[in-house]
């Protein structure tokens, strides 16, 4: 936006609050496309912003500033202005109205119904591939981006779960995603997670539904961005005495760390051994050996002190959480210290499936 602005007050004066108030008036998209949820959130917002504008039947920008809109339309997007009433962008002509309201682009002009309670919202279709209706909310506060998706039609066929018995779980990773999952359903689960598979590795899954106690369970599934270390968190009383028992026939290497005993669990279930991590009521699967998974047991905030926690409100029953913390991977990697992070949560209320996103 701070681009834009220099834009405009680029090679004529222009006082810099009336490109503010350019650019803070209400724009109505009529668009053509059904746009989903990683297009809405494309961090290139010119390419957005042209996608948005190119594929719209209809525009409409409740301003008057009309010198402005010729500047920014011409200068920004490269539109040729061929007269008052008529620019061409990318062999696609705009025919323009200016009206004491607004600016309207191949409409008749019309008043301004947009709350301004949000920065962007809007109607949109499709966004979860299920061809449902949805409405969202956009807005921005203490630098994190907040989106809220609405919709009267959509429902999620998965379990819903609650966070309470999590908080003072030790969850890490960079990449996290929280389901509820029934118990006949898990070895399909952890199959996805940890391929390839080998015939032992096979059985010791199958045996995992006798010494699960739960029908159905909370999983955190999570690894690191460039999915090195990976673990799957299952919150579940398990049968202790058949586990080891299990254990001793097959002569697993065991151990203890902390208030956690491990097993190495397969050998050969992926490119890196597997270790099943436990205590009374969870389980951890990880190709983190013991020495570093000691480190992340110590370390490790518990969850409801992890710095986006309170993105997520705790009086929901959820369908799906995915949270991306950012900020390890860029201290790591780009030697930074930069809280940044995206949490995904989608649960029901007042009847609607929302899907919320909060992006830092």
């Amino acid at each position: 936006m701070d681009y834009i602005k220099e834009l405009l007050l680029t090679d004529k004066y222009v006082p810099e609050e009336k490109a503010e108030d350019f650019l803070n008036s209400t724009i109505v998209f009529y668009s053509e496309k059904n746009y989903d949820v990683k297009e809405l959130f494309n961090p290139n917002y010119f390419l957005l912003l042209y996608d948005l504008v190119i594929n719209s039947e209809s525009i409409a920008i409740y301003s008057t500033e009309k010198e402005l809109f010729e500047d920014f339309f011409i200068g920004f997007f490269g539109a040729k202005k061929v007269n008052d009433n008529l620019f061409v962008m990318d062999e696609k002509n705009f025919y323009v109205l200016m009206e004491q309201n607004g600016i309207f682009l191949n409409m008749e002009p019309i008043s301004n119904n947009v709350k301004n309670d949000y920065i962007v919202s809007g109607s949109i279709d499709n966004i979860l591939k299920n061809n449902d209706s949805w409405e969202f909310y956009i807005d921005v506060e203490s630098r994190t981006i907040n989106a809220k998706f609405v919709s009267k039609e959509y429902r999620s066929s998965k379990n819903q779960f609650g966070l309470t018995s999590l908080e003072n779980k030790k969850l890490f990773g960079e990449v996290l995603v929280f389901e509820s999952v029934n118990r006949n359903d898990f070895k399909n689960f952890y199959t996805k997670f940890f391929t390839p598979l080998d015939e032992e590795s096979e059985k010791s899954i199958d045996f995992l539904k006798e010494i699960i106690k739960e029908d159905e369970f909370i999983v955190v599934s999570s690894q690191s961005i460039n999915e090195n270390e990976l673990v799957l968190f299952v919150e579940s009383t398990l049968d202790s005495v058949k586990l080891k028992k299990y254990a001793e026939e097959r002569r697993m290497e065991e151990g203890k760390i902390g208030t956690y005993n491990y097993y190495l669990w397969s050998k050969g279930s992926y490119p890196k051994e597997i270790y099943l991590y436990f205590q009374n009521d969870e389980l951890i699967f990880s190709n983190i050996t013991p020495d570093r998974m000691g480190i992340y047991l110590s370390e490790m905030p518990r969850f409801k002190n992890t710095k986006y926690f309170d993105q997520i409100k705790n009086n929901h029953q959820f369908h799906n959480i995915t949270i991306i913390d950012l900020s390890n991977y860029i201290s790591k990697n780009y030697y930074g210290s930069v809280d940044s992070w995206i949490v995904k949560s989608e649960y029901l209320e007042d009847d609607n499936y929302t899907l919320k996103i909060n992006m830092r």
